[in-house]
């Protein structure tokens, strides 16, 4: 008997967002801690509603397009293509050059995506580059745990607050479902 080959395609997902999430080191559970730290840093700042939800929005997706065995520079525009691909979830108030900044730039060192600015039609350039500064702080608070962090390198004094937050939260056990859940209610909300 011979029997046709398996085709993934045909699997549904139980959850369709997990799907354009990477597996590894920058799946979801990364995204999460990144995403909720992002939002401490933007309350400790006082960032308005508008602001800190795109910040949100993009410290959920910032390594969508990221392949864990390797390192490059290209991730960030990878991810904001699939965004694209995926039509932002009918987020078209994140379909924005700010938003597209804040995640093609992601790989990118301050003074680097300083001189990226001039690419992408923003409003508040000085508002861009702090909200950028609150990802690069939220990414490494959870960088902590591959052991290359210092504190000292964080942008915010309200980040080096967080530095036991970001411990516990990487090591608090938080189920797959609750994570989903939580982005779901978010994403809902914005709507």
């Amino acid at each position: 008997m011979n029997k046709a080959p398996f085709n993934f395609n045909q699997i549904k997902v139980v959850y369709p967002l997990l799907a354009i999430f990477p597996s590894g080191q920058y799946g979801i559970e990364h995204a999460y801690r990144v995403f909720t730290l992002a939002q401490k840093i933007a309350d400790f700042e006082n960032l308005n509603e508008g602001s800190c939800q795109s910040l949100k929005f993009c410290a959920l997706f910032l390594n969508i397009g990221r392949d864990q065995n390797r390192m490059d520079l290209n991730y960030g525009t990878r991810s904001y293509e699939m965004l694209i691909q995926n039509n932002f979830w009918g987020k078209s108030v994140f379909h924005n050059d700010l938003c597209r900044f804040l995640i093609e730039c992601h790989p990118f060192n301050i003074a680097e995506a300083e001189k990226k600015l001039d690419r992408y039609m923003i409003e508040n350039p000085s508002e861009a580059i702090f909200l950028f500064k609150i990802l690069k702080d939220a990414s490494a608070l959870d960088a902590f745990r591959f052991g290359n962090f210092c504190a000292a390198d964080l942008q915010f004094s309200n980040s080096r607050k967080l530095v036991l937050f970001a411990s516990q939260l990487y090591r608090k056990e938080v189920k797959l479902d609750l994570i989903l859940k939580e982005i779901e209610n978010w994403m809902e909300s914005i709507q």
